[in-house]
Order: structure tokens, then sequence, then C-alpha cells
């Protein structure tokens, strides 16, 4: 970013946007680990080259993009794919990728080494929501084990939903009854060209993830 500064005596600068504030908080917990927090890059196949877009980039088909991961604590994640029509399916773990343990400041790409997510011709709204947690989720881990399929959401990614970074109204993957508790995370969304990504932190329980606990958000990204 190139800033024009006043050189007039009396010139004040503007004090940053609230909005502002509140993301560099948000960031400040993910490098301050002050609260359990997970860093996230999209990034997309441009001449060859991986290229940071924001979360709300409107992808068309063929396009080709990864998801870097960055954690702040020891932990796992888990990657769950709801289709335009509705469909759940368990991404990360699976059959070949077994291992979803996540350390202390390494970075991960989904999917790992050369492969690349690529939209095909369902257009609408493809959501990958991303479970963290600091222990294995039984439920989600015995899922994988029969194919990773959670079957038909009833209110499935409809072709109007906004796209970005989403920690609201994200689809139930996970039932009540296995005693998962899902706490509340803030988020600063990232922008296009820009590497620092979006950061998602737990706001409540003091920033940390006992013992049952998960954070849950999702990735919307239109697809046009």
């Amino acid at each position: 970013m190139i800033a024009l500064i006043s050189i007039a005596a009396f010139a004040q600068k503007k004090p940053a946007p609230a909005s502002s504030r509140a993301d560099e908080r948000t960031r400040g917990l993910f490098v301050k680990k002050s609260a359990d927090a997970m860093r996230i890059l999209v990034l997309k196949m441009e001449e060859s080259q991986l290229v940071p877009v924001a979360p709300n980039h409107e992808f068309r088909e063929n396009d080709e993009i990864k998801v870097q991961f960055e954690s702040n604590f020891d932990g796992f994640i888990y990657l769950i794919n709801v289709s335009p029509g509705g469909k759940r399916l368990i991404l990360y773990p699976n059959a070949e990728l077994t291992d979803n343990v996540v350390r202390t400041n390494q970075k991960y790409d989904f999917p790992p080494g050369g492969n690349v997510i690529q939209f095909d011709k369902e257009k609408g709204t493809e959501v990958i929501q991303v479970i963290m947690s600091r222990e294995r989720i039984a439920y989600l881990d015995e899922a994988v084990k029969n194919g990773g399929d959670l079957g038909e959401s009833a209110a499935g990614a409809a072709a109007e939903i906004q796209a970005g970074l989403a920690t609201e109204n994200v689809t139930k993957v996970i039932p009540e009854d296995t005693g998962v508790r899902t706490r509340d995370i803030k988020f600063a969304a990232g922008k296009d060209k820009e590497q620092e990504g979006s950061v998602v932190a737990i706001s409540d329980n003091k920033g940390k993830l006992g013992k049952g606990d998960v954070g849950v958000y999702e990735i919307r990204l239109k697809h046009n």
C-alpha cells in the first residue's frame, strides 16, 4: 500500500476504522498465542503461480486453488466439503491422508504437494468447513473409516449464500449428542495479493479450546 502523507503543518493522521482495529486485535491473538487461532490463505493458480486471493473472490469453471493453514497451537484439523447441492463429505483426513495433526507455526497445504482443487461445472457456493480441535473427534474419525460421507444438508450451500469467511450460521456436521461443544470465534478476513491471509481465533473460554471443544468456520467459495 502506498500512503500519501501531507506536509501541511497542522495535518493530522486519520484514525483507523473500527473494523481495521478489530482485525489487528484478532491477528494479534494469533501472533502472541494469547488465544487458540489459525491463519488461512486461499491461493489461486495464475500463470503457473499460486497467488493469495480474498475468500470472497469469485471463481470460475476450471480455476485451480489450494488452501494453506497455519495453527498457533498443537491439535487437529478436519475439512468438510459442502457442495452447492448440500452434500457433505470429509475431505481431510481421508483414506490416503490419515494424519490430520497440526503443529504450532507449521504451514499445511490442502491438497498437499502438486495437487490442486479444481472447480467443476456445478455453479453456486462451494463450502470448505474447517473444524479445529486440540484432540481427535471420534465421530468424524469413525465417518472417515466409512468413506467420509456425512449425508445431505437440509440447508445446503445455496447459490445465493454470501462468499467469504463465515463463523456464524455454519452447516452443522457434528450431532449434539456427541458431547462436542462449539466455541465462539472471531476472524479477520484476508485480501487479494496479501500474504497475511485470514485469521480465526477462539473468542470465549479465555481463548483456549478445552476437552471436547471445537472451533468451526467456513470458507465459502463462490463459483460462477
